[in-house]
């Protein structure tokens, strides 16, 4: 008796073959977005918690670092040159234990402020105190080396000129009063006591001090000012690294810092952020048509449009090209799929008039939220692009929120029209 194979149903066979073609293409398109992607070539297998952004924190603190150290030294290089000067001949002190107190003093201080006391780290006010501790000091050795015949008056301006490069003008302006004061107070106190020296005073006496009060002012307004001056170029600089040139949007280094603290944030107070992938579906029609100008037109346009219908709190950033990133705090999928829908229909209502060319203009947008979709921020930028990937594979101009794999196997999205 032959064994009899039964025969598999041609349809069935044929459903399988589909669903394994289907499958295998869906595949390829997706290894190919995953090559193609800016997204992907921006997190690859990395958290977004791996790439190394700043904020500029990092950069501050290497500045007041440096400068702490370059107090210190002159610090140091005061207590040296104090002692040098007892030693030079014809110097005249008339109390040197006197002195040595006073550079013993100093000396503790240094060795506590910049040794002992870290808890508050690298601080300006911490700066700040060091520079007044240095005009107390100086005033403290000139008085007891001659006073205003002292050859350690010179220090003053040594301390205004780190004041103006490292505090800013109101602070030198004040540390100048100070001086000022201390000036008086030399002054009289060169005829003997305080009180003998300002009944004593001459107006003949009058020039010298004048004069060498009105260099130290003069230093400090114009270290203050070409100080301040550098600061702002310094800010331009900041701010230029922090935004997109063409539109004026947060660039991408940017909106993950703001992304990372709202993730943060969310992830302690049980919060939910959207985030939305936005591409413009027109771009390269419009460059092959009508050149590289509108092309650029066609970006600014879009940034406006999108930056008008979002919150103060919301964040855009241009992420490359024609390529937008959108951040929403507090805002679940539905509230994003709103907010995209409306953004994208105002774009496609509007037009853009190039060199009296009416061009009409279309983006697609793609949805993920946090928590919905996980609690890894680089994981839900990742949805977002898929979601915005989906967008443009089902015929563009649409807003699609991700949906994670079903049963099946294969990955849906929800356009909305």
């Amino acid at each position: 008796m032959s064994e009899v194979t039964p025969k598999k149903d041609s349809s069935e066979k044929s459903l399988g073959e589909d669903f394994l073609f289907m499958k295998s293409k869906a595949d390829a398109n997706e290894d190919h977005h995953k090559k193609t992607s800016p997204m992907y070539s921006l997190l690859g297998d990395k958290n977004v918690v791996l790439i190394a952004i700043d904020d500029h924190k990092e950069i501050d603190e290497a500045e007041l670092n440096g400068f702490r150290r370059t107090v210190a030294e002159i610090e140091w290089l005061l207590v040296v040159l104090v002692i040098l000067c007892m030693k030079l001949p014809g110097m005249v002190v008339p109390h040197p234990e006197n002195l040595l107190i006073t550079m013993g003093l100093f000396a503790a201080f240094i060795c506590f402020v910049h040794y002992i006391w870290r808890s508050h780290g690298d601080k300006r006010w911490k700066l700040a105190l060091n520079t007044w501790a240095m005009v107390f000091f100086i005033t403290a050795v000139v008085w007891q080396t001659g006073a205003l015949t002292s050859p350690l008056l010179p220090l003053y301006f040594l301390v205004v000129i780190l004041s103006a490069t490292t505090m800013g003008m109101l602070t030198t302006m004040l540390e100048t009063a100070l001086m000022t004061v201390c000036y008086v107070l030399l002054a009289a106190s060169s005829s003997g006591s305080i009180q003998d020296g300002f009944s004593s005073f001459h107006l003949a006496d009058l020039p010298g001090p004048v004069i060498q009060l009105f260099l130290l002012w003069f230093v400090a307004y114009f270290v203050s000012l070409i100080s301040w001056e550098s600061e702002k170029a310094k800010e331009k600089i900041r701010q230029l690294s922090r935004t997109d040139q063409l539109t004026g949007l947060w660039n991408m280094k940017m909106l993950l810092i703001f992304m990372q603290r709202e993730h943060h944030r969310s992830l302690l107070e049980k919060r939910q952020f959207s985030i939305m992938m936005i591409d413009a579906d027109n771009l390269k029609l419009v460059n092959d048509t009508y050149g590289h100008g509108a092309g650029t037109m066609l970006i600014v346009h879009i940034a406006e449009t999108m930056r008008s219908e979002l919150r103060d709190a919301d964040m855009l950033a241009r992420f490359g090209g024609d390529e937008f990133v959108a951040l929403l705090p507090e805002t679940d999928c539905s509230e994003a799929l709103q907010v995209a829908e409306v953004m994208r229909h105002k774009i496609a209502d509007s037009s853009m008039l190039y060199e009296d060319n009416p061009i009409k203009i279309k983006v697609s947008i793609g949805i993920a939220c946090f928590p919905r979709h996980g609690q890894e921020l680089s994981q839900i930028m990742k949805m977002a692009d898929k979601a915005l990937y989906r967008s443009k594979n089902q015929g563009k101009n649409q807003s699609t929120i991700y949906q994670q794999p079903d049963e099946t196997g294969r990955r849906t999205a929800a356009p909305v029209e």
